[in-house]
């Protein structure tokens, strides 16, 4: 019931180490999700027949190891369970790179839940199979600093298709913060190595809007022993209807120098 396919790191989701962005992954992730919809005569084409959708209320994801340029990915996703015909909970796994649950919910053409229709629940059957994975926990350490805020309005080219920024573009706004700070503050922004991150999303951030992601980081030790940085980030706009919260966001991240955790906070602290 699971559907099952391969997929390629694209060159343009590289970093200089050729290694694969996490927000990329995440890119994969939805790419698997379409895929499987479509597979099950859910193309987007017929949602947008309908003015009907999904949209991603929340997403974490734990990885293993980094995923390299060239390599084919095994994905596997299925559903995990159904609540009131409204949300969906999906289980990716990238074998042996990343796991992933998403919450989907079902919207309708204004753009609020609505229940889906018997017909399309039905074509998304509970996977009894599906693994449990594991919950985002990245532990919390004293002596949390501040992040260096970071300002910018969404492009009109990088809407999707539901005309607001996709779900993996703030995983890649949260890396980016953290990049800048270390930048700022001396340090290599480039061996950085993703661990877990969680995305709660409460609005859609738009072209025009003025984003500002702001937060702190903190050290922490995972549990394998390797130093990490753990940021608690949030996403606001200002837009139309004022200051609004867009998303609350974590990220565990740990470096290919094991120094740079401790430096950074060392740092920012000053």
């Amino acid at each position: 019931m699971a559907g099952v396919y391969t997929l390629r790191i694209p060159r343009h989701a590289c970093t200089p180490r050729d290694t694969a962005r996490a927000g990329d992954l995440w890119r994969l992730v939805q790419d698997a999700a379409v895929n499987d919809a479509a597979d099950r005569g859910w193309p987007p084409s017929r949602f947008r027949a309908l003015g009907t959708g999904f949209v991603v209320r929340e997403m974490h994801a734990v990885h293993e190891r980094e995923a390299m340029y060239g390599e084919d990915l095994r994905i596997t996703t299925q559903i995990a369970n159904h609540r009131r015909e409204v949300l969906m909970r999906r289980e990716t796994q990238i074998e042996g790179v990343m796991r992933a649950t998403a919450d989907w919910v079902h919207v309708g053409r204004e753009g609020g839940p609505t229940r889906a229709s018997p017909e399309l629940i039905g074509a998304f059957p509970v996977d009894a199979s599906a693994p449990e994975l594991p919950e985002f926990e990245p532990g919390t350490s004293p002596g949390s600093v501040a992040l260096p805020d970071f300002a910018f309005s969404p492009w009109w080219t990088e809407m999707d298709p539901l005309a607001h920024t996709n779900h993996p573009r703030y995983v890649d706004w949260a890396d980016e913060v953290l990049a800048r700070a270390l930048h700022a503050c001396g340090l290599d922004p480039i061996g950085v190595v993703p661990f877990a991150e969680r995305v709660r999303f409460r609005l859609g951030a738009r072209a025009t809007d003025t984003v500002t992601v702001s937060g702190t980081t903190a050290f922490l030790t995972l549990a394998d022993g390797r130093p990490a940085l753990s940021c608690q980030l949030r996403a606001r706009r200002q837009g139309q209807r004022g200051d609004e919260v867009v998303a609350d966001l974590e990220i565990v991240r740990a470096h290919l120098d094991d120094a740079v955790p401790a430096r950074l906070v060392e740092a920012l602290r000053g």
